[in-house]
């Protein structure tokens, strides 16, 4: 009885978030490698608290893609922040400027979100791709002084990636040729940008 009585309750929450026309939110769940994170974390988790909503609403508008993850793990630490993939969590760096949490925090799930993407054209790697919609998410998001410091940043990044050489390919094309070039991949992956 009671069992049926949850499943009841359940059924009825899914009704009213299909009836109000709103998917159900992207948890991000934060947690500290270790106890001298916790202070980092607790900043990763208020700009989540406080901004995941329109975050996830700008990235679907730009990307014109659904978010799929509905639960993501997020683990902080002090090293190179990777966006993990399914099961594997978000790896976030602690030791960033409140403004790079934020705009890493977006870059990695920016990363997961494309990850629905299987197929590209061969000059477009992971953050090429990435970088078709981020600076645009940014400036709406938080203005382009915003967006061109966390390009700035991005682009000091050495030894794992060329991230200047991406940021510099990305940005020598227009807001419009980034769109229509982003527009061509979700074509190549039968998507017509409204799935």
């Amino acid at each position: 009885m009671m069992r049926s009585g949850f499943l009841i309750l359940v059924a009825a929450l899914a009704c009213t978030i299909w009836l109000s026309g709103q998917r159900p939110q992207v948890d991000v769940r934060f947690s500290p490698q270790s106890d001298a994170f916790a202070a980092a974390t607790r900043e990763y988790e208020a700009i989540w608290s406080s901004e995941r909503v329109r975050v996830i609403e700008v990235m679907e508008r730009v990307s014109r893609l659904t978010f799929r993850e509905s639960e993501i793990r997020a683990i902080v630490f002090e090293g190179v922040s990777q966006s993990g993939l399914g099961d594997t969590p978000i790896m976030l760096r602690a030791s960033y400027a409140a403004a790079t949490k934020k705009a890493t925090l977006i870059h990695e799930l920016g990363h997961r979100h494309l990850a629905q993407l299987k197929r590209r054209p061969r000059d477009i790697d992971e953050h090429r791709l990435l970088f078709l919609i981020l600076y645009d998410i940014w400036v709406e998001l938080y203005g382009e002084q915003f967006a061109n410091e966390q390009v700035g940043i991005e682009k000091q990044r050495r030894g794992l990636y060329d991230y200047e050489g991406a940021w510099n390919w990305a940005l020598a094309l227009s807001k419009e040729d980034r769109r229509m070039k982003f527009q061509q991949v979700l074509q190549q992956n039968g998507l017509d940008g409204r799935d």
